[in-house]
């Protein structure tokens, strides 16, 4: 039997973002009049399902659920189809197929999407912020880092926040020379939410000495990897440091990655 319209009830245990999607994309295809459509948000037992079930009797409603309790899902679509209501169920069938494959149950945890994707977010959002207050870039935002990393140049400083950025974490790095103070900023930010980075002396000469000839520079006459230079500007750094109260990190032979997971050990993520 043909209608003017129809009423779609988009019912979920979460939010209802995922089945609303599907609907509306089902929708968009009959014209904006065609069906006009309800969300049922947090159903979560069969109380709370009777309610959605009992004013879709009354209205004819169409159901699509995304009901990732197995018990509940399927209680929800058989009584659906009792009382003679059309039912999509989007997530079942799925879950079902992967389940028989993977030969274990899902989770059946609502709203694991949506914290998935809010993970992903914060990553980006972290990104976004390595890149605008690295190498002591945007001094004015070091006070929404959630990780500051200092140190002397090639201590690793910009790869380390890029990396614990891609860990989700706002990481802003501030180079030390002795020729330029620290920005104000960062002596007001808790000592606890910023890291130093130190280097054997020796190691830190043959880092730069190798960088120089990559950029076609001589490194026997630039000071710049020179043993009293890289003393001067790590007892500089060291001084910062114990000025801040941080805590220090040894990076000498290490692997960023062994780094950044003994600072993510010590700030708790």
């Amino acid at each position: 039997m043909s209608q003017d319209s129809v009423e779609l009830y988009v019912v979920s245990d979460f939010t209802g973002e995922t089945a609303e999607h599907v609907a509306r994309a089902a929708v968009s295809q009959f014209g904006p009049d065609a069906v006009s459509l309800v969300r049922f948000r947090y159903v979560s037992d069969q109380e709370k399902g009777m309610e959605v079930l009992r004013a879709a009797a009354e209205r004819n409603a169409v159901l699509v659920c995304t009901l990732v309790d197995h018990g509940l899902r399927h209680w929800f679509v058989q009584r659906a189809l009792e009382q003679g209501n059309e039912v999509v169920d989007i997530l079942g069938p799925i879950l079902d197929i992967l389940g028989r494959r993977l030969n274990r149950k899902p989770l059946e945890t609502p709203g694991l999407l949506r914290r998935m994707d809010e993970e992903y977010f914060r990553r980006v959002k972290a990104i976004e912020f390595a890149i605008r207050c690295d190498d002591g870039k945007s001094p004015e935002m070091l006070g929404e880092a959630e990780l500051v990393v200092i140190g002397v140049s090639r201590t690793s400083k910009t790869p380390l926040s890029m990396y614990l950025a891609h860990k989700g974490i706002a990481t802003a790095n501030v180079p030390l020379v002795p020729e330029a103070d620290p920005p104000e900023e960062l002596f007001k930010v808790p000592s606890e939410r910023v890291v130093g980075l130190i280097i054997a002396p020796e190691k830190l000469i043959q880092i730069r000495r190798e960088r120089l000839k990559v950029l076609g520079l001589d490194a026997d006459v630039s000071s710049y990897a020179q043993w009293e230079r890289v003393e001067e500007e790590l007892n500089f750094a060291k001084s910062i440091m114990r000025r801040v109260g941080c805590r220090i990190f040894d990076v000498t032979n290490r692997a960023i990655e062994e780094t950044a997971q003994e600072i993510l050990d010590y700030v708790g993520k």
